[in-house]
């Protein structure tokens, strides 16, 4: 099965110190055909980790002999692209949400519900593997990306014309669009195309970072030297010093604080660095691509955003084009996104009924790709077949379609006639994450609600 291969190549480790949790989240995984390995402890969750490296670790981060967090942070020092996902009691929300600004790459929260603790595994894999896809070859990096890509339309025509032009500068490229309409894999693009696609594709995103830690992620840090081989061995370097040779990817840059603006220019106009509590100034060779969830010539003109900064990276833009204007690529990528799903949650499905295909060429899709992905995982992973039909479909769905053919009524109400007030919850809470790249910390700001009641509702969603 997909799922055992992925648990013995690259390793999945579970830390519950409770014997009875430990035993039944263990029982979940390897019904889903993984193979966990277990540890009780940070001491043996740290052993183990040493030992094996596994690329995916599920940690509860209330250990008896560790704090969760400390652990976390030893095992990104020792292989950063490591994939945590922690576990935290329902009154810990704040822990894990300092856990995911740390690094993790999800948290849940008890009691775990078994399709999200599968489901957040399965993504953590995913990525994994795009990840490898990305760093094999020149040819299969470009296959792998080319198919999630793809696009018969003249809006995505333009897009292929414009990576192809700008891929050989190395002038800066700005990326524009709606959230979820793939910028990062536009970004990818433009790395894949150029001189620079053998060498590293680091990115950094300015809103998902603390900002009181954005300037160590950039720039890195050198520590108080009390020894000389000590200091060295806890140099941090920063996304700047990783992508060295190759390409960085900026998300959000007006998030950065002003002071943090400038020193980002300076480093533009010197092509050299100094990391936080260093003197040096360290030379690099990077080649700088951006993009924002907000129009970036309106961030400047109200002050968020430095206006040399502003002239200095927006020299090359790229729009991607919302997935409602592009025809039937919808088919394309659903199919190739169904087999993707299908095949990490070990199902068959491989095809769809023409009512779904005649409905996914109307919807407004709000969420663009990112939307799509999330209903062909939903019907996926909670029904059983070889098509996917309209009844798989998630609730509400279908009367979204409004959007595009009653002209009489607003959007607002289009989207939300003939709802149950859960369900208007559940789309209002999907589309303000999806606007803001899947932060929920920033979801939560725009709609005025705690994260942790983010968090505790999509539990709710996950076990429905």
């Amino acid at each position: 099965m997909p799922h055992q291969q992925d648990g013995t190549a690259h390793g999945l480790l579970l830390v519950e110190d409770t014997p009875s949790l430990q035993m039944l989240y263990a029982t979940v995984l390897r019904k889903a055909g993984y193979k966990p390995m277990l540890a009780a402890s940070g001491a043996e969750a740290l052993t183990k980790f040493a030992e094996h490296r596994p690329r995916v670790v599920l940690l509860d981060l209330m250990l008896p002999d560790a704090d969760g967090l400390m652990v976390m942070r030893e095992i990104l020092e020792l292989q950063p692209e490591t994939r945590i996902i922690v576990i935290t009691a329902n009154g810990s929300v704040n822990n894990a949400i300092e856990a995911t600004r740390e690094g993790a790459h999800d948290f849940l929260v008890k009691p775990l519900g078994d399709i999200r603790m599968i489901g957040a595994v399965a993504s953590a894999f995913a990525e994994l593997r795009e990840d490898v896809s990305l760093t094999i070859d020149e040819a299969s990096r470009s296959d792998a990306l080319d198919r999630a890509f793809m696009g018969r339309s003249v809006a995505m025509q333009e897009v292929h014309s414009r990576i192809a032009a700008v891929a050989a500068s190395t002038a800066p490229v700005f990326i524009l669009g709606e959230s979820g309409t793939g910028k990062e894999m536009c970004a990818r693009a433009v790395h894949l195309k150029s001189a620079r696609a053998a060498q590293r594709f680091v990115t950094l995103n300015c809103s998902a970072t603390d900002p009181e830690r954005l300037e160590i992620e950039l720039f890195g840090q050198s520590p108080p030297k009390s020894g000389r081989g000590q200091a060295q061995s806890q140099v941090r370097a920063g996304a700047v010093a990783q992508a060295d040779g190759g390409t960085l990817f900026v998300q959000n840059i007006q998030d950065m604080s002003p002071d943090l603006q400038a020193a980002f220019l300076r480093f533009l106009q010197r092509s050299s660095f100094t990391p936080v509590g260093d003197t040096r100034q360290i030379k690099v060779d990077v080649r700088l691509i951006c993009t924002a969830s907000r129009d970036p010539t309106e961030d400047m003109r109200a002050g968020r955003l430095r206006e040399d900064l502003y002239y200095r990276l927006f020299v090359i833009p790229i729009t991607m084009p919302p997935l409602r204007a592009r025809g039937t690529d919808i088919h394309l990528l659903a199919q190739h996104y169904l087999a993707q799903i299908a095949a990490e949650e070990n199902k068959q499905f491989c095809r769809f009924s023409p009512d779904v295909l005649d409905l996914f060429l109307n919807l407004p899709w709000q969420g663009n790709v990112r939307e799509l992905i999330n209903v062909l995982r939903h019907a996926v992973i909670l029904h059983e077949g070889e098509i996917v039909t309209r009844e798989m479909l998630p609730p509400g769905l279908s009367d979204a379609r409004k959007l595009a053919t009653n002209a009489g009524h607003s959007p607002t109400n289009a989207v939300f006639e003939g709802l149950t007030m859960a369900q208007i919850e559940e789309r209002v809470i999907t589309a303000a994450i999806a606007r803001h790249d899947g932060s929920v910390p920033r979801a939560a700001r725009e709609l005025d609600i705690a994260p942790s009641t983010i968090y505790r509702k999509r539990e709710q969603w996950d076990k429905s």
